[in-house]
């Protein structure tokens, strides 16, 4: 590869990363990680004052941003790899996005060919908010499905093992994923709204939802209640009532637990009802610990970059090429 090419390929991670910060409507952007340090603040402060301590800047900031979590070499992974997801991914997740549209398209031109005709017309401010609702509920069961399936499908999990494999959570930690698991959830979440999105059309004939910054309002409401507290070292949690219908930051900490009491819980984004469903909803007792990562036994082939990107291949090409045993008790 010539410099020219090098510099322009540095010119476009630059160019992404920095994409992410300026874009108001992800949730790493400046309003989403400016309201979850409020929300940290403000319940640090809490915990401080129910413990009699006193709550200095100096506490507050060792406390915010301990060296011991954003300094850990799993941290460091984190960024690094987020840096070379923005060369990677820029373009195979953009295919993933447009998929909606393809499939909504496609479900209007199958009703179309059975007589179904849709007539679009200006929604009114009901229609307007009852879209946004369905789709909010729609995002967060795809998303919350797509997120069980990395975990059910030997070869999904296999890939979703590099998200898994952190052992200290950031904010940067939620986008520490290999490129073909980002991939393949990005288009089955897509898919999924894609089908709701035409058969809302098909029922309705209209569509229009209400956004803020290019995002349905309900995420990025969510988006402004700490989203980004759910990869932080910070276990807020939400009480025993509303751990049961929201997933609370701990809830999802104990989703990155290595402890095999909280193995495949707490699957889902927004609310509870997906993993009561599920049967996988985990509800976490007052001042429950969590130690994040993997078994011991496979947490030493991800503490590379080289391990993050190419142990997932070598794992998955094994279970492909694994040959079935025969039962002993069958065989003769």
């Amino acid at each position: 590869m010539s410099i020219d090419a090098l510099i322009s390929y540095g010119r476009a991670v630059l160019a992404n990363s920095l994409g992410v910060v300026l874009s108001h409507g992800h949730y790493l952007s400046v309003l989403p990680m400016l309201a979850a340090l409020l929300i940290a603040l403000g319940w640090l402060l809490w915990r401080l004052h129910r413990s009699g301590r006193r709550a200095s800047w100096r506490l507050l900031r060792r406390l915010l941003l301990p060296r011991r979590v954003f300094l850990h070499r799993s941290a460091l992974h984190d960024y690094a790899v987020f840096l070379i997801n923005q060369g990677l991914l820029f373009s195979t997740i953009g295919a993933a996005l447009v998929t909606p549209a393809l499939v909504a398209a496609a479900l209007l031109a199958v009703g179309g060919a059975f007589g179904l005709q849709v007539e679009l017309a200006p929604a009114s401010l009901g229609e307007r908010i009852a879209v946004s609702i369905y789709l909010v509920l729609v995002w967060d069961f795809a998303a919350t499905y797509a997120h069980y399936l990395k975990h059910r499908l030997p070869l999904l999990w296999e890939f979703h093992k590099v998200h898994h494999c952190a052992e200290v959570l950031n904010p940067l930690t939620a986008l520490r994923r290999h490129p073909i698991e980002a991939a393949v959830s990005s288009i089955i979440t897509a898919t999924m709204l894609g089908l709701a999105m035409g058969l809302w059309l098909l029922v309705f004939g209209r569509f229009d939802v209400y956004s803020v910054f290019g995002t349905w309002v309900g995420i990025y409401l969510w988006r402004l209640l700490g989203y980004n507290l759910r990869h932080s070292h910070l276990p807020l949690s939400y009480g025993p009532f509303w751990n049961r219908i929201l997933i609370s930051p701990l809830q999802h900490q104990i989703h990155h637990s290595n402890d095999p009491r909280h193995y495949d819980r707490n699957f889902g984004h927004i609310f509870a009802v997906w993993d009561r469903l599920f049967g996988t909803l985990y509800v976490p007792a007052a001042g429950e610990r969590v130690r994040f990562g993997i078994g011991a036994a496979e947490a030493g082939d991800y503490r590379t970059l080289k391990g993050l990107y190419f142990t997932p291949f070598r794992k998955a090409g094994a279970l492909l090429l694994r040959r079935p045993r025969l039962d002993p008790q069958t065989s003769a």
